[in-house]
């Protein structure tokens, strides 16, 4: 599978060529992203993605109106999501964009201790989501990573960061697959270790 696609069931198995075979699960791009620096903007993969693919799109459009109804959500993610998935990627394309929307997600971690969850976000720097993300980053089960650009202030020294490779400020282990040491996120599976630390990647 080359491409990262979700459904209008909201979240699909088929993974992408980076992350392997895990679920995973995007947004509409920019309309969810409301922590996107002008650099974020400027060199975002998951929109370039989405013009290339309306039809993918049209799908995360469709995964963003189920989570505006937050019950119906969850209900909806955990009826897709098999008990034994052992992975999701959360977010190949968008971010967290609200409180409720946030909740929910720890609500599906918490129903599901037995997967392990992992994210990147640039909304731990949105002031009114930074108390949710601090509760969510508390769920054992989810790797959640301050994502940060050269137009963008260092995260909270507790959180793990995702640092772009030109950032001078970049400390972390390259991304393995893009150094091409690995053929997947699922066969490296530093991101999703909670005892690993910083990531650096390279510009998409």
């Amino acid at each position: 599978m080359e491409e990262d696609f979700a459904v209008p069931i909201c979240i699909s198995s088929e993974g992408n060529i980076k992350v392997g075979r895990v679920w995973t699960f995007s947004l509409p791009s920019f309309v969810t992203c409301p922590g996107a620096s002008p650099w974020c903007r400027k060199h975002c993969y998951a929109w370039r993605f989405e013009k290339l693919r309306p039809n993918c799109r049209q799908a995360y459009v469709c995964n963003l109106a189920l989570s505006l109804q937050p019950d119906r959500f969850v209900e909806h993610v955990l009826e897709s999501l098999p008990e034994d998935a052992p992975l999701v990627r959360i977010h190949v394309g968008g971010d967290y964009y609200s409180s409720e929307y946030t909740a929910a997600w720890q609500r599906i971690c918490e129903a599901r201790p037995n997967t392990h969850f992992w994210a990147y976000t640039r909304s731990w720097n949105v002031r009114m989501l930074k108390s949710p993300l601090e509760n969510i980053r508390e769920q054992a089960n989810l790797q959640l990573f301050a994502s940060t650009d050269p137009d963008m202030p260092l995260p909270p020294e507790a959180w793990r960061a995702a640092f772009i490779a030109i950032d001078p400020r970049a400390t972390g282990v390259p991304c393995r697959h893009q150094q091409g040491e690995v053929a997947s996120c699922l066969e490296c599976g530093y991101c999703f270790n909670e005892h690993a630390g910083n990531v650096v990647f390279k510009v998409h």
